[in-house]
């Protein structure tokens, strides 16, 4: 090829590649535009008027436009302000301000925008919120035709407006920050601050709430999850009667992915601020209090609904994504896109938590880095007894027994599986990454007692040995932790009805196994989950189970949580009445906490 010819080969070759790569560039900016923010103009807040709300006295609501407290008296009834045909082009949100009149009446509702074509968006309208923004939709907002709140309870609602409006952006609650504390953290040690702990309880179903019934993307409900697994409010008179009946301790299980408000893994911090009233009130009231990350990894393989009669679709359950995506929780697998994803949400969570809880708080508060960490995802190679074996006991060899107690085969043996092995070396880099990020804060983070499990939370897989400590910049504050729910954990898996003694010596046989390894060591363990379904095991047996593991655990220092599980439905686990502040069974925490003596 001749000179020019090579000349002219590269020129054309270089506006090519130009041309790809300018169309490349249109496609990333194209694709860009479509989640970043629109761009408007600015323009102030727009106020509607309070007194054109209209309610239809024949549904039993009412509405006094001098008070502005609307009362809607049945599920589905509304309220609305007429609009038209508004042209709310220059807002992103219709903002509402409000406030609850009385206890009683203090329900969620709905903030719904509807538009020309009759179609709506809506927002839920927490009680433990006092403002909420419903965002427009981009391509409808220029035609918009009313503005209605709506009850969604079959409770009473009442409630006070006191603006509602258009407008551009949200006013965020300032992030919670712990700076000014001067607490100090003694110098007791691990074992015995553990023995200390005693008798607990968990606040279940409370704050770890992730799946939402009737809405399918849980981002949406924000503060109202306290409420959607448990009714009754958690009060500073509810823990002090758990207190006073014997509980030394309580762990506070918070699921935070569904609480994650930006791409920044931003959590809610009005959902912190919550979370931190709740803790400062048991520590107050002289608990030692376990905070947690809990159902960010979670077992729902896919979205699960059923069509109610009206067309409704109520969800059951929201599946991972897969990859995962940005603050969608994390994942104890061998995929290295969603390993890199898992750290960087494990570390902001985590980052995030600890500077809003430092040095205001001394031991009394302890950090739990996981609850449960697993894969909850069938990423296992195929398996005839079902993937669940490799979820649920990964890298085990797990045996059934006969009627005399022998061993008659093995319902699992996932002692092979590459990725069950795998999975404990990532779970070790995990527990890395939260504590770092704990101590990366200072002050009291630099030496607070830091809790940590191996996969599951389970007793064997503790002892497995893939599972490691992290590497910690403190000395003596690590303790680790394992659940037991030797009769089943639901009340579908609740198959045992009786406390034999081929269980008594397994429980037996599992404490001094924790204790040789660990205890003495200096490394005290937590069962911060112990239950059973009550209805379904009968409660000799039930007391005989727990006089015999509380007194054993004891004996090595160890502290026991109960699994509260809220109100007295089919299958819970619950011993306090958390709506009229009772004991179900008196009986059976009077020889818990005499078990523990």
């Amino acid at each position: 090829m001749s000179q020019k010819r090579m000349l002219f080969f590269l020129v054309a070759l270089a506006f090519v590649f130009a041309f790809v790569f300018s169309c490349k560039g249109d496609d990333d900016v194209s694709s860009e535009s479509e989640v970043t923010e629109e761009v408007l103009e600015q323009a102030d807040d727009y106020d509607l008027d309070l007194a054109k709300i209209s309610v239809n006295s024949a549904d039993g609501g009412s509405y006094d436009k001098e008070t502005h407290v609307l009362n809607l008296a049945a599920q589905w009834k509304s309220a609305q302000i007429w609009l038209g045909d508004f042209d709310a082009s220059q807002y992103r949100y219709v903002r509402i301000d409000y406030e609850a009149v009385s206890p009683e009446t203090n329900q969620p509702f709905r903030l719904h925008n509807r538009y020309s074509d009759n179609t709506s968006s809506y927002q839920l309208c927490e009680r433990k919120r006092l403002t909420q923004y419903c965002a427009l939709d981009r391509t409808k907002k220029k035609s918009l035709k009313s503005v209605f709140m709506q009850s969604i309870t079959t409770e009473p609602v009442s409630f006070k407006i006191k603006r509602i409006c258009f407008t551009q952006n949200k006013v965020l609650s300032p992030a919670v920050v712990d700076s000014d504390g001067s607490a100090t953290i003694s110098d007791i040690s691990a074992i015995d601050l553990v023995d200390k702990m005693g008798i607990g309880w968990n606040l279940g179903n409370t704050f770890e709430a992730h799946s939402f019934s009737w809405q399918e993307n849980p981002l949406l409900q924000g503060m109202e999850a306290e409420f959607h697994w448990e009714k009754a409010e958690t009060t500073t008179e509810l823990l002090q009667f758990a207190f006073d009946n014997g509980y030394k301790s309580l762990r506070i299980p918070v699921t935070w992915y569904c609480h994650i408000i930006d791409d920044n893994y931003t959590i809610d911090p009005d959902w912190m601020a919550r979370v931190k009233f709740v803790v400062d009130e048991a520590i107050k009231i002289g608990y030692y209090v376990i905070l947690n990350e809990h159902h960010s990894v979670h077992g729902d393989h896919t979205t699960e609904f059923t069509v109610q009669e009206d067309g409704s679709k109520k969800f059951t359950s929201r599946a991972m994504n897969k990859p995962l995506e940005r603050g969608d929780g994390y994942l104890v697998c061998s995929d290295e896109a969603d390993i890199a994803e898992s750290k960087r949400f494990l570390n902001a969570v985590w980052t995030q938590i600890a500077t809003a809880f430092n040095s205001s708080y001394d031991e009394h508060l302890i950090f739990e880095t996981m609850n449960e960490p697993r894969n909850a995802r069938d990423d296992h190679v195929p398996d005839p007894k079902g993937r669940a074996d490799h979820e649920w006991e990964p890298g085990l060899k797990m045996p059934w027994y006969k009627a005399d107690g022998s061993i008659g085969g093995y319902w699992c043996d996932a002692t092979a599986c590459a990725e069950c092995l795998r999975e404990y070396e990532v779970l070790n880099e995990y527990n890395q990454v939260c504590l770092d990020a704990i101590r990366a804060t200072g002050g009291n983070n630099a030496s607070r007692f830091v809790i940590i499990p191996s996969l599951c939370t389970g007793q064997k897989t503790i002892v497995h040995e893939k599972f490691k400590l992290p590497k910690d910049s403190a000395t003596d504050k690590i303790i680790l932790s394992v659940h037991s729910y030797p009769f089943g954990s639901s009340l579908e898996g609740t198959t045992k009805t009786e406390y034999t003694d081929a269980m008594k010596e397994a429980t037996k046989t599992t404490i001094e196994t924790l204790t040789e390894k660990f205890v003495s060591q200096g490394l005290p363990i937590v069962y911060g989950e112990v239950g059973v379904v009550r209805k379904k095991v009968p409660i000799e047996e039930r007391i005989k189970w727990i006089e015999f593991f509380v007194s054993e655990a004891r004996k090595h220092k160890m502290s026991l949580l109960w699994w509260e599980s809220g109100d007295d439905r089919d299958g819970t686990m619950a011993e306090i009445n958390r709506s009229d502040r009772s004991l179900y069974e008196p009986e059976f925490v009077s020889v818990m906490m005499n078990a523990a003596k």
